[in-house]
């Protein structure tokens, strides 16, 4: 030890029991003075490791020694390894120290001088966050917080918009800030102020605002933050929403109304997770939502619900020239030859049209359908192909122009004239059958 040699005095020290175990030295002893040889050599965050090793359990060993890390102001380097009054990995708690200990290592962290440093202020928070509130006077805390924050107030780096979000500038001073509120609404919650905490998030728009509710069941606070938690995520807001059940869809709802994008959101959310209960009440305004907002989603929702105005779906598609959606519509309150003009007129789709056709089984629409395709050859030629197993054949045949030429014929008509024949043979054995 003369010859500052401490890590082999401290091995020597461990490695001796019984007779040649040494009188003069031990474990403490030679630790201690290693420690003091360490703060005096400036190597700080060695010294504070160097403590977990050698004061194990005792409370006044701990306080003792912490005092020398605060005499220098390096409270920080032994702040990782305090005992915290925690259960071990043996099942043993460590001890806890005084709270005015605890409180000392975040002062120092917190009022670093000549100036705030980021890091220093990112360490507190680091603290604040995984240290138990039990350790310390949180409403003390809390108050050295808001002096730092009036002093940093009046250096500036941060500003709040007229929606109340807080913005930090490129100073490096907002950063400083922004840590600084976060830890308060940590620090607010510890002391139960949910309230403060929550608005605190929402300012700074940061996502612990979700965590917080759940954690503390502050689901009363919903009702007055909805619009504000979909602007901060819309994806774990509604998450939030649709997991609680003590938070009404109706008034989910009425807080969205004025935001038809958000409205949307929810609603489509809700008719995913629960398409044959709730969701139904509000079928009527999901129609428009999907109409204005996501299209693809919209006929297929036309299709499984019967839990919407079919006229006012109707007006909406119309007004928007929505054809398939018109179609769909249509033929369900029965007016398919309006719906058969769509498909022929402005989807110009056959195959569609033919399709129309033998799903209704009308023969009216059969002929509409022949007299709206006698004058387009790629729609007759089709027609040749398909008919022959649901109507007669001359329907199509005695009324095709002859000068007109249409692709294919021979085969078409070949083909119209198997699947005619077919057809009948069919019907007769079927008849036989019964006779």
């Amino acid at each position: 030890m003369e010859h500052s040699r401490y890590e082999m005095a401290m091995e020597a020290v461990s490695e001796a029991f019984g007779v040649n175990k040494p009188k003069r030295y031990t474990m403490l002893s030679v630790g201690r003075s290693y420690l003091d040889h360490l703060l005096a050599e400036e190597e700080f965050a060695k010294a504070g490791e160097l403590c977990q090793k050698i004061l194990g359990q005792d409370k006044n060993l701990w306080e003792e020694e912490v005092f020398k890390f605060a005499t220098i102001r390096q409270l920080r380097a032994v702040s990782p390894y305090l005992p915290k009054g925690e259960e071990g990995v043996a099942g043993q708690k460590d001890c806890k120290l005084d709270p005015h200990i605890y409180e000392m290592v975040l002062y120092e962290f917190l009022k670093m001088e000549p100036e705030v440093d980021f890091w220093n202020l990112l360490g507190f928070l680091k603290l604040v966050k995984e240290w138990s509130p039990t350790l310390y006077n949180v409403p003390a805390v809390v108050n050295a917080v808001l002096e730092h924050l009036l002093v940093i107030g009046k250096v500036g780096g941060i500003t709040q918009d007229k929606s109340g979000e807080l913005h930090a500038d490129d100073s490096g001073q907002g950063q400083v800030t922004l840590l600084l509120l976060q830890a308060l609404a940590i620090l607010y919650s510890h002391e139960g102020k949910y309230d403060r905490a929550l608005a605190m998030y929402l300012k700074m728009k940061h996502q612990d605002v979700f965590q917080l509710i759940r954690k503390y069941s502050l689901y009363n606070s919903i009702p007055d933050m909805v619009i504000g938690l979909m602007e901060l995520d819309k994806n774990q807001a509604i998450m939030l929403f649709l997991d609680i059940d003590n938070v009404p869809t109706d008034m989910i709802v009425d807080r969205l109304k004025s935001h038809p994008q958000y409205l949307y959101q929810y609603l489509d959310a809700l008719e995913c997770r629960d398409s044959k209960g709730s969701a139904r009440k509000y079928h009527g305004q999901l129609m428009k939502l999907y109409a204005e907002f996501d299209r693809t989603k919209l006929l297929p929702f036309l299709c499984r619900s019967d839990h919407y105005p079919i006229q006012k779906a109707l007006d909406i598609c119309k007004e928007r020239k929505y054809f398939q959606e018109m179609v769909y519509l249509l033929g369900r309150i029965g007016n398919t030859k309006e719906a058969l003009i769509l498909i022929t007129q402005q989807l110009k789709d056959i195959r569609e049209a033919v399709n129309f056709c033998k799903q209704h089984d009308d023969m009216e629409l059969w002929e509409d359908l022949i007299s709206s395709s006698l004058d387009k050859p790629e729609f007759v030629t089709y027609l040749l192909h398909e008919i022959g197993t649901y109507i007669d054949p001359q329907m199509l045949v005695q009324r095709i122009d002859p000068k007109m030429k249409i692709p294919g014929l021979k085969e078409s008509l070949v083909k119209m004239m198997r699947d005619y024949k077919l057809q009948v043979i069919i019907i007769c054995s079927f008849l036989m059958f019964f006779m």
